[in-house]
């Protein structure tokens, strides 16, 4: 094939595209237009400090811990596709079970494999007991857990994370959104990459850690005076209300901010601007902060 010819090939196959394109558009068949949702209820009985499974892709899961001794499920199924009577089709092909899984119970989910002008979503509203362990997975949703005391992980991508009236252990992350978290005890690990996040009624240990945002943490009135703390962010300030009569070894640091501080410190070597080392009370505890572009702010 000569230059010339290949030339016209090549402008004649973008052109059968541009022209596909523009049909399966006007046609409907590429952009879902048509909206179907279902609702499926589900139920099985869970005993307290079992384990509870939860992964979806497209859809939020929202776990609430109550006095009861069973798990119940609602999965609201949203199919979309070029015709209402195909995203009826989509919808009732999805399958959602509730299914045993090692020592607890595990959302089980099937649902056809995505094409053109169709799209599924599960979100999940589960009430179970409340002292109950979690892994939670979903990539585009949020995350919402209320109310629950064991081992708690749960992981979205594209999502808010909202925990509250959480105890035990918690390990929960996004990557693009933001934290909140109020009225937690325990180990708390929280971790976003665009987004803030922000503490309040903590009591425990904590680690936060972000990329693109602020953290702040509000330590309760009851909360002990010897805890192990972490903040960091990189672009974003810090701001901390710590227990009362905090005793912690501190090491707080910025590069572009100032350190401001209403705590009494016995500093360690030299007194800098952008740097802080020392002790408060007597340093049972460890309090470490960090911040590239931004203040940290102590109270």
């Amino acid at each position: 094939m000569s230059k010339e010819d290949f030339s016209q090939a090549s402008s004649g196959f973008s052109l059968c595209l541009l022209t596909a394109a523009v049909v399966c558009l006007y046609a409907g068949g590429c952009v879902p237009t048509a909206k179907y949702e279902r609702i499926v209820n589900l139920s099985a009985p869970l005993p307290a400090g079992s384990l509870f499974e939860a992964k979806t892709h497209n859809g939020y899961i929202n776990i609430t811990g109550a006095d009861v001794t069973e798990c119940s499920v609602t999965a609201t199924i949203t199919a979309r596709a070029n015709t209402e009577e195909n995203a009826k089709k989509l919808a009732e092909k999805v399958e959602v079970k509730l299914i045993p899984s090692g020592n607890g119970l595990a959302v089980k989910i099937e649902k056809p494999k995505s094409s053109m002008g169709k799209k599924v979503s599960v979100s999940l509203d589960v009430n179970l007991p409340s002292q109950i362990n979690t892994r939670l997975t979903t990539h585009n949703g949020a995350l919402k857990i209320t109310n629950l005391t064991g081992s708690l992980n749960g992981t979205t991508h594209n999502g808010k994370v909202t925990a509250d009236k959480i105890s035990g252990t918690a390990e929960l992350k996004t990557h693009n959104g933001k934290i909140v978290c109020k009225e937690a005890a325990g180990n708390t690990k929280l971790q976003t990459h665009n987004g803030s996040i922000t503490c309040e009624e903590i009591s425990g240990d904590i680690k936060l850690k972000t990329h693109n945002g602020s953290a702040k943490a509000f330590y309760a009135e009851t909360a002990s005076p010897v805890c192990d703390i972490s903040i960091v962010t990189h672009n974003g300030s810090v701001s901390l209300t710590t227990p009362p009569n905090l005793s912690a070894k501190i090491d707080a640091s910025t590069h572009n901010g100032s350190i401001n501080t209403d705590l009494p410190i016995t500093i360690t070597g030299t007194v800098k601007k952008k740097k802080l080392t020392g002790t408060i009370g007597t340093g049972r505890g460890q309090l470490y902060l960090e911040t590239h572009n931004g203040s940290i702010n102590l109270k």
